[in-house]
């Protein structure tokens, strides 16, 4: 169970909140996520590679008045690839997933045809591996940003003006030493508005930034987006345990992250009961203190990373809250089947990687 540690960071810093019936603590769970696209898993060295031709400066560039359009204008997106490529090699290199990641910013393609998209020959994709030791390349073959910029007076007699942006981008990853590719498309797009407030046409759109600056701050949040899909993400959640008196021994084994040593305490709380708690006329406080105990349980085994005796016992504290026959039981009942479904979630990502 140890690998299932690296999968999870602890902030155990245990928190109170009062509740009807006892008190409760939480802290923050840290869950890794894997990659939404699995292309690079099992690579260790990357090479991202530009295969762009620079967009015609007056490719893409529409400008409205009042519904209408007025004409186009010319941007200088030159550096737009550069942008794209430089985010999603800072995702990459960030994620600690591979051993090298380096980027190839000058582009490799040849042709002179923008509208026309050309791949990498496979001699070449080769040679480029050879050359940085690379086991693949993220290369970039087509990046097309464009927008749209309007003005209109409205209803209230004031102006109001926006720049909607749009990118297309298209990727192959290629394998050293072998025949296969994998290629994939990403979009994105962006909006910014100006205020609802001027009676100058001039002075709302003076609010939007230029479209260089936008298209540029798009390309780069594509690249960082394309990079954050090939890589595992971390989601923090919470978890909560409960204390009651018979509890506190486990909770303070708990606190030192000695998980087996507070599962050891609360399972006295049970031992030798099995189910006739939910049976038998016990008070109010022993039934209060199984339920907390079965709950406490299934997250100390989950911090162990055994996920089955952890759905194990989230059941068992879902019965015996059950017990209480009191609208908070039933509420408990429905956050511990709500955690159920969670870790019955991260018990099949574990078994996915």
């Amino acid at each position: 169970m140890a690998n299932k540690k690296s999968h999870i960071f602890l902030l155990l810093l245990l928190f109170a909140l009062s509740t009807f019936a006892q008190q409760q603590w939480y802290f923050s769970v840290d869950e890794r996520h894997p990659a939404a696209r699995t292309e690079l898993k099992h690579c260790h060295r990357v090479l991202l590679v530009n295969n762009t031709l620079t967009q015609p400066k007056e490719f893409g560039h529409t400008t409205m008045m009042d519904g209408e359009s007025i004409g186009n204008a010319e941007v200088d997106l030159s550096r737009s690839a550069l942008y794209a490529l430089f985010a999603a090699t800072q995702s990459l290199e960030g994620s600690g997933e591979y051993d090298a990641v380096e980027l190839m910013d000058i582009s490799q393609n040849t042709s002179t045809n923008y509208y026309t998209r050309t791949q990498m020959k496979h001699a070449k994709a080769e040679q480029l591996c050879a050359d940085y030791q690379a086991d693949a390349l993220l290369i970039l073959n087509q990046l097309v940003l464009y927008d749209v910029v309007e003005s209109f007076l409205t209803n209230e007699g004031t102006y109001y003006a926006y720049l909607q942006a749009y990118a297309q981008s298209h990727w192959t990853i290629h394998y050293a030493g072998q025949t296969r590719e994998h290629s994939f498309s990403q979009a994105d797009t962006l909006l910014w508005e100006s205020s609802n407030t001027h009676y100058n046409r001039a002075q709302s759109l003076a609010e939007l930034p230029s479209r260089q600056e936008a298209l540029l701050y798009l390309a780069r949040e594509l690249g960082e987006r394309t990079g954050n899909s090939l890589t595992p993400s971390w989601q923090t959640t919470r978890r909560y345990i409960y204390e009651v008196p018979e509890l506190q021994a486990g909770l303070e084994a708990f606190r030192y992250q000695k998980w087996q040593e507070a599962i050891d305490c609360w399972l006295e709380i049970l031992r030798g009961e099995g189910d006739e708690v939910i049976r038998r006329e016990a008070r109010g406080t022993d039934k209060k203190a199984a339920a907390c105990a079965a709950a406490n349980i299934a997250i100390a085994y989950e911090m162990q990373g055994d996920y089955v005796l952890a759905c194990d016992y989230a059941q068992r504290a879902i019965r015996l809250f059950g017990a209480w026959k009191t609208a908070y039981g039933r509420q408990q009942q429905a956050n511990i089947r709500y955690y159920l479904a969670q870790l019955q979630e991260r018990q099949a990502r574990e078994r996915a990687q």
